[in-house]
């Protein structure tokens, strides 16, 4: 007998989507449930997931559940080779969370997250009875001249200044979604800075974390220490993709998941949580710096942030630094109008990120985010 499932997870191998499929876990809820996996064969996609989801603390006997039937090998730029598996005809609901998320300028950034969502958003839509295609964007596809804090929903259209090239392609892919396939049962989750787990860490991921490690071991950023970052943990993310996918009617079709103003950390308030952790007294000498200030400094990178390749370290810099500076929240009132809980500051869980990632360079951690 064929597998019919009735989710198809893309990206399940990723940091949130791993954590949405970790919640599934949670919820007894997992056998439904199909996988796209960038893999040659189910078994060793099989291994790949497991593997993430042994980071998420999903425990061995709970990943017995998973069976190859299970596993769908495949990625977003050969959406041909498994559009017509038959395991798919029975799909009902559709988490887009595949992408290629890195901040710099890869290759594969427009031909996966747009190109290849468009091509499964299609094939999908025209073979299944669809009932919610639930696509993870970014806050970030706001652009550089939102007000604050930004709306839900907020579109400057073709005036948008992108961020990034990754934040371009995935604003791109919402508009042409809803061009294309104006019957699309589409929900576009937008979520903020996602850094870390409240329970694990940096355990399932060490992303955007390390951020805050170089500021705090350059003693400088474009940042002032009083200013605000609207950060999520993946397991709220995860909580909150899990009610968008599961509730049966919805009041919108685009959401935030965010801290916004009432819940982002300012940076002194972060870094006296990781200096829990460090056993070494909050900063006291810590300098405002410019993009340009902070170059002058880049003989001293290696011997601050341990090896490290300098040209990288110097774009985070301007990447992340340029948006410190300007303290966007993002507003998060639909979320909690769905029954949604209030999200847990990062500076009341950093000190657990800190400690999990004392064994891993900041270079290291930095891989998660420049493939």
């Amino acid at each position: 007998m064929i597998f019919q499932p009735k989710t198809l997870i893309t990206g399940a191998n990723g940091f949130i989507g791993g954590a949405l499929t970790a919640k599934l876990f949670a919820r007894g809820e997992v056998e439904d449930a199909i996988f796209l996996i960038r893999s040659s064969k189910p078994e060793e996609g099989l291994v790949r997931l497991v593997n993430t989801l042994r980071n998420h603390g999903i425990k061995t006997e709970q990943l017995l559940k998973l069976r190859l039937e299970q596993i769908l090998c495949g990625d977003l730029n050969v959406v041909n080779r498994w559009i017509d598996d038959p395991r798919l005809s029975s799909i009902e609901n559709v988490v887009s969370s595949a992408a290629v998320a890195s901040f710099g300028n890869h290759p594969s950034i427009w031909p996966t997250n747009v190109d290849g969502v468009l091509n499964m958003a299609h094939g999908l839509a025209h073979r299944c009875k669809l009932k919610r295609f639930l696509h993870i964007g970014t806050a970030m596809a706001c652009g550089l001249d939102s007000p604050n804090p930004v709306p839900e929903g907020y579109n400057l259209g073709k005036k948008t200044q992108h961020f990034l090239e990754y934040t371009h392609s995935k604003y791109e892919v919402e508009q042409r979604l809803k061009e294309e396939l104006p019957d699309l049962p589409l929900v576009i989750a937008r979520p903020s800075i996602v850094v870390g787990h409240t329970k694990l860490g940096c355990k399932p991921s060490g992303s955007i974390f390390w951020v805050f490690r170089m500021a705090l071991a350059l003693k400088a950023f474009p940042c002032a220490l009083d200013q605000k970052i609207d950060v999520v943990p993946v397991d709220y993310c995860a909580d909150a993709l899990y009610l968008l996918l599961t509730k049966p009617k919805l009041k919108y079709d685009s959401y935030h998941i965010s801290a916004g103003e009432k819940y982002s950390s300012n940076f002194a308030e972060i870094d006296k949580s990781i200096a829990k952790a460090t056993g070494l007294p909050p900063l006291t000498n810590y300098q405002q710096k410019s993009y340009e200030q902070i170059l002058l400094m880049k003989d001293q990178f290696k011997t601050l942030l341990g090896e490290c390749n300098r040209r990288i370290v110097a774009k985070a810099i301007k990447t992340y630094g340029n948006f410190s500076t300007l303290e966007l929240a993002f507003d998060n009132q639909r979320l909690i109008e769905e029954g949604m809980s209030e999200p847990t500051p990062l500076a009341k869980y950093a000190e657990l990120c800190e400690l999990t990632s004392k064994d891993i360079s900041i270079s290291e951690q930095m891989k998660f985010d420049y493939k």
